[in-house]
């Protein structure tokens, strides 16, 4: 049931002579050049037929909330935030998939006299005939909602999350067959459609989810799945044991890989379409007690990847990277764990220093983004191509800009320094802890005091921070040991402005959507250089750091919680003090 107050059914109302666009402008919402502009467009014969609401949201001129109100208003209807109402799964799917996304109609409720639905255009008549059809309903009672929040709710509905007895009925005929050891084993072909069908609905609930990566794990009991949403791993559903072996292989069809071959790991891609945009996946098998478990790796398209400035960078932080990114040579660290980010500001710092004049190529282990432009090269150390003799090989393409995936042993590093000094520009990243740790990384790999001081321009340490949703933030007070853990009183936020997700459908209960990177950034000034030569201790190096004013990593995470970008019980999980 849902939260709204429906007392009696109702209709859209009569149009009246008020139009839309009329009624945004009257409320100020928009220009009168801004709404003939909008007309202009869709009066273009060449254009696709769209309502005005969808061209004014698409052109930016309004936002999709704005939008909804008015066009409430002008019919005489209730406008809905779909982000606070949790319709029953089963009420949504009384309407059929097909026709509820072709109409852009949510079921929210239903009783014996009415149903209530959630419509982006009310005024599409046939639309709301054909719901009346399907669904068998004499009367509806109509609310505006957004068109983005629907086809949200219809994904949710129809989602394996949504109803795990779907799974079953889904490979309720789909049996295992015997081979010669008595291992379970099916090979899964296009024309087995329960397995293909579980596959996809695996696939698209993950990249609607924003999931980073798909973990299929082969267990005694069931395969279980699980989605890694804002680096944390959620249970998604358990299928049965039976179909296990029949889903490992149907990925390893799309990714190419071999589907006799149970006994070593393999590495494979693939690229799927969800709602119609491709998405590139890495494909990881690792054979187990009980069967094969499978990680898939949704990775950023090219044509998708953030500019430097969307990254979470303080302004004194971006402008000191920007200047480590505009000198013709030098070298650029990027560090952090696993799972930190450092990729993605890689390849931002990449897309931010593209042009036609400059030469740029990645040595890479494995490729995981694409970018057109570039000339990307992959390591394979099996047949002698490795990060060392990679490097060698790009330095004779007369390149402006390396990059290295990650350098991984002395020979590398010391490439990696000297390519720097001939007039190269290189980035790459290293597996520490800090800013500073890094300089004493490479001097604890063999690579001289003076090589680093005179090569190395910054070193940027980083991690990922989740946000509040959007949808359900609020003001709140962290509690006493999360401030001590912080060494904070309530003093000294008494004139932020912290926030924390309640909990909602969007953020799935988290109180979490999305994540943004805090950074630390070292700038390798001629003072830094000066202590490197002398003392390359990380305590000396440190205390020069601090002594310029560099924000740790703790620092910046506490700026962000301080404007409610992130929380303090974030800072505590993600950075050390």
């Amino acid at each position: 049931m849902t939260t709204l107050d429906a007392t009696a059914p109702q209709g859209p109302a009569a149009p009246q002579r008020r139009r839309l666009g009329d009624v945004l402008v009257e409320k100020g919402l928009l220009l009168p050049e801004d709404l003939d502009l909008a007309l202009t467009e869709q009066r273009n014969p060449d254009a696709p037929r769209r309502r005005l609401g969808q061209i004014l949201v698409a052109l930016n001129l309004v936002t999709e909330a704005e939008l909804g109100q008015c066009l409430a208003e002008l019919l005489g209807l209730e406008s809905v935030d779909l982000s606070k109402v949790v319709p029953a799964p089963d009420v949504v799917r009384l309407l059929p998939r097909a026709v509820a996304e072709r109409t852009c109609v949510l079921v929210l409720d239903r009783t014996p006299e009415y149903m209530l639905v959630a419509a982006a255009d009310p005024t599409n008549v046939l639309a709301l005939d054909d719901v009346k059809l399907y669904t068998r309903t004499p009367e509806l009672h109509v609310v505006v909602g957004m068109e983005s929040q629907i086809r949200d709710q219809l994904a949710r509905a129809w989602s394996l999350t949504a109803d795990s007895s779907q799974v079953s009925a889904m490979v309720e005929d789909v049996a295992p067959e015997e081979d010669g050891d008595g291992t379970a084993q099916q090979v899964v072909s296009d024309d087995d459609a329960p397995i293909v069908k579980l596959v996809n609905r695996i696939l698209s609930d993950a990249v609607r989810l924003r999931a980073s990566d798909i973990h299929l794990e082969s267990q005694r009991e069931g395969l279980r799945v699980r989605f890694r949403v804002d680096g944390l791993l959620r249970d998604v559903m358990q299928a049965p044991k039976r179909v296990g072996p029949s889903v490992v292989s149907r990925i390893k069809i799309i990714s190419g890989l071999d589907i006799s071959e149970r006994r070593i790991p393999q590495d494979g891609r693939t690229r799927i379409t969800v709602d119609g945009a491709a998405i590139d996946c890495r494909v990881s098998t690792l054979p187990s007690l009980h069967g094969e478990k499978i990680v898939i790796r949704l990775l950023t398209r090219g044509d998708a990847v953030p500019s430097l400035d969307s990254l979470g960078f303080e302004p004194e932080q971006l402008a000191t990277f920007e200047r480590a990114l505009s000198v013709p040579q030098g070298l650029v660290l990027i560090t952090g764990p696993t799972g930190s980010g450092k990729t993605n500001t890689l390849y931002a710092a990449i897309h931010a220093t593209m042009s036609p004049e400059k030469n740029i190529v990645t040595l890479e282990d494995p490729v995981e983004v694409q970018l057109p432009g570039i000339t990307q090269v992959q390591v394979h150390a099996k047949v002698g191509m490795t990060f060392a003799a990679g490097l060698r090989s790009i330095l004779r393409q007369d390149p402006d800009i390396v990059l290295i995936g990650e350098v991984r042993d002395t020979e590398t590093a010391e490439l990696a320094l000297k390519a720097s000094m001939t007039g190269h520009l290189v980035l790459t990243t290293l597996h520490t802890n800090s800013a500073v740790a890094a300089l004493t990384r490479l001097i604890d790999m063999g690579a001289a005091p003076f090589l680093v001081a005179s090569s190395l321009t910054a070193s940027i340490a980083q991690r990922l921070v989740r946000k509040p949703c959007d949808s359900c933030a609020d003001g709140y007070i962290p509690d006493e040991q999360t401030l001590v853990l912080l060494g904070l009183t309530i003093e000294d936020i008494l004139d932020a402005t912290p926030l924390k997700g309640t909990g909602c459908p969007d953020c799935g209960g988290t109180g979490y959507r999305g994540r943004t990177a805090v950074y630390e950034v070292l700038d390798v000034d001629p003072d830094m250089r000066n202590i490197l030569m002398r003392d390359p201790s990380e305590a000396a190096l440190l205390e020069q750091a601090r002594r310029t004013g560099m924000l740790t990593l703790r620092d910046s995470a506490l700026l962000k919680a301080m404007r409610g970008e992130t929380t303090f019980e974030e800072v505590v999980r993600v950075t050390a003090g």
